[in-house]
């Protein structure tokens, strides 16, 4: 597979509407307002030849038509699911995974023979990971190929039963498995009657363990996708009556293979529990009465969490709280998905707070499963504050908005500002004169979006509200912008820029540094405008926002080139179309081409830029998108260049000639080095 294997693991995921937006995570594949995520994915996917890993698909079934899509619409792709149950599909073959190779404990062969078997190998090394001075012997041999066995060589269930080692010697622990099988009332009674389940190794082990240790690994199974030693101590031991100390009890389940621990972050251990397991966990902690306590508990830990990440959103630790949220990403959703059922007031401070100034969701590329929360949420506003209700609205209209769904968005955005004026919350008016604004402003009521804008400021001002000061300070440059007024542009972002960088606002930052470095470019001063462009493009790789760097390096090309090295803008002009191909930005692809164009306009290849502008202007068509005042200024300069160089009747036939391309022969031709 020439374009790799990608692995999606979908056990966190019990809601078949997120398994989309999770296998795009998995590929890396970034969210846009220009079309539905699965178009995106079928786009990216279509011409690679790739392998796509699906594991543990049967709790999200209903999802499998989605399978289909994708590779109907990508004739090299190939996709590998796991799962309980066959998805039913049209050429799908089915193979059932073997267990690991076994003896036959009735004809052992040789020691040396017998550690070849796959069953055996694993058995070895779990059981010397335990206990180092651990090897089989002449003594041990047959009960090691016994439990083996008896164990139908599963993985796990192997694992749990070396883990003991430690404790009991093989011949002990093979009497304590016989304990738990069923003999046959008929026929050989030295065979069982079925082989162990993996439901009955897990309960082996769970009760060998001490009370304490239960009662620690079923709380433990209100964790989805891992968790941390702090998150493990504020859940599970919230009332103090733990009767173990949870640093102890993890050591203890790390120890017998009931929890895993995983990689470390920011210098601090993460635990997890295989899936399996922790269902096994869950069971326990229903059966003890405690479920719903816990699952209170973790969503209210969660919530201080996004709490907490909030104002740092917007600060000097914007990637490390980005990371760190993306991390708890699949506890945010398991509590989200308990607050809908449970406690809609939780929710709604979650997905409000997830969705402020769209930073997480946006940034990292969850618009459509943010949308999709907040939709659900919002069906329902009984019993929640007021408060809760506004944030809410807020995100949602902001979400919205950035899907470029302006009505739903505009909707919002008004019932949060009337809720937020009814409650006196300023900050909470100034952010929606601010989304109300971006709305009239994208649309081109110009008139509309200033006296928002205007207003936005005004209040954050009186409030001292330095991220709304710098947010609407923008917001006027890019009118001032698109209107022709450069000067009046360029200060406003000045100001802004310099409030953002005082307050750590580092994505902020780098969209004021684009918007600088564009007006510099229009006037000439090329090593200012690379500067700025540089320092932009560095922000948002800082913090992981891809479709931010796609811009600004096809910004960064287009002064490049004309300082004269076409290779280093081609270069850019590539990795920029790149990260849009990745994520699936159409809209991008309008500014790609273009860039491409004015690049072969600047190497004397007429018919070329000519008929790359015009597959530009077909797909502009398509998205109904125009150009403002400044992103014209190149584009308008250089055909106006091969026009002449041409002549109209040429000029006009290789336009047409472009405007005929599909998307896909456009960048084909885009990425053709012609010298």
């Amino acid at each position: 597979f020439k374009d790799g294997v990608f692995l999606v693991n979908l056990a966190p995921i019990t809601d078949p509407a997120l398994v989309a937006s999770t296998i795009a995570q998995g590929l890396g594949v970034r969210e846009t307002g220009d079309q539905p995520l699965t178009e995106s994915l079928k786009g990216v996917l279509r011409d690679k030849h790739m392998l796509l890993v699906l594991d543990n698909f049967e709790q999200v079934a209903a999802v499998a038509p989605l399978v289909w899509e994708l590779l109907a619409a990508a004739s090299q792709l190939k996709v590998l699911v796991t799962s309980r149950a066959a998805l039913h599909l049209s050429g799908e073959h089915e193979y059932p995974v073997p267990p690991l190779s076994l003896p036959d404990p009735k004809h052992l062969p040789t020691l040396e023979a017998l550690s070849q078997y796959e069953a055996v190998a694993l058995f070895i090394a779990r059981a010397q990971a335990a206990k180092p001075d651990f090897e089989v012997n002449s003594a041990n041999a047959p009960a090691v190929a016994e439990i083996c066995y008896r164990l139908d060589g599963l993985p796990l269930a192997i694992e749990l039963a070396a883990a003991r080692i430690k404790l009991l010697p093989p011949q002990a622990l093979l009497a304590r498995l016989e304990n738990r099988l069923k003999l046959l009332t008929g026929g050989a009674r030295d065979l069982p009657a079925r082989q162990q389940t993996l439901r009955a190794t897990i309960d082996w082990s769970y009760k060998l363990l001490e009370a304490g240790e239960q009662r620690l690994f079923a709380r433990l199974g209100v964790f989805v996708g891992g968790w941390t030693l702090e998150a493990a101590e504020e859940v599970c031991n919230a009332g103090g009556d733990l009767p173990i100390d949870v640093l102890d009890g993890l050591g203890s389940l790390v120890d017998k293979s009931l929890v895993r621990q995983g990689e470390e972050m920011e210098g601090e251990p993460r635990f997890m529990m295989l899936e399996t397991i922790r269902e096994y966990a869950l069971e326990r902690l229903e059966e003890s009465g405690e479920g719903k306590g816990l699952q209170r508990q973790h969503a209210e830990v969660y919530l201080a969490l996004v709490e907490a990440a909030e104002p740092e959103l917007t600060g000097w630790q914007q990637a490390v709280w980005l990371d760190r949220l993306e991390v708890e990403h699949d506890n945010l959703r398991a509590a989200l998905a308990w607050s809908l059922e449970s406690n809609p007031e939780i929710g709604y401070q979650l997905a409000g707070e997830l969705g402020a100034h769209m930073h997480f969701w946006e940034v990292r590329g969850h618009l459509s499963e943010g949308r999709h929360w907040l939709e659900r949420l919002l069906m329902d506003s009984g019993g929640v504050s007021k408060s809760a209700w506004a944030k809410a609205l807020k995100a949602a209209g902001s979400l919205a908005c950035c899907q470029a769904d302006y009505s739903v968005a505009r909707l919002h955005s008004e019932g949060s500002l009337r809720i937020y004026r009814e409650l006196g919350n300023q900050r909470g008016v100034a952010d929606a004169l601010m989304d109300l604004g971006l709305v009239a402003d994208v649309q081109g009521d110009y008139e509309e979006a200033g006296t928002f804008y205007e207003e936005s400021l005004a209040v954050s001002r009186e409030i001292g509200y330095p991220w709304g000061i710098a947010d609407s300070l923008h917001g006027l440059a890019n009118l001032a912008w698109a209107q022709g007024h450069n000067e009046k542009a360029g200060a406003f972002y000045e100001q802004g820029l310099a409030i953002r960088r005082e307050i750590g606002d580092r994505r902020g930052m780098g969209t004021s540094l684009n918007a600088l470095g564009n007006l510099a470019d229009m006037q000439g001063d090329y090593e200012r405008a690379s500067g700025f462009y540089e320092e932009s493009v560095a922000i948002d790789r800082e913090i992981g926002y891809k479709r931010g760097v796609a811009l600004v390096l096809n910004n960064l090309g287009l002064v490049v080139m004309k300082q004269g090295d076409h290779e280093r803008a081609r270069v850019l002009f590539e990795e920029g179309l790149a990260i849009r191909r990745e994520l699936g930005v159409k809209l991008g692809f309008a500014f790609s081409l273009e860039n491409f164009g004015c690049l072969a306009a600047a190497l004397g290849q007429g018919g070329r830029a000519a008929r790359l502008f015009g597959a530009a202007d077909a797909l502009r068509e398509t998205l109904s998108s125009s150009m403002s005042i400044g992103e014209r200024y190149d584009y308008d300069r250089n055909v106006a260049t091969v026009r002449t160089a041409l002549g109209e009747d040429a000029f006009a036939l290789a336009w047409a000639e472009g405007r005929a391309m599909t998307l896909e022969q456009a960048i084909a031709y885009a990425l053709e080095h012609k010298g």
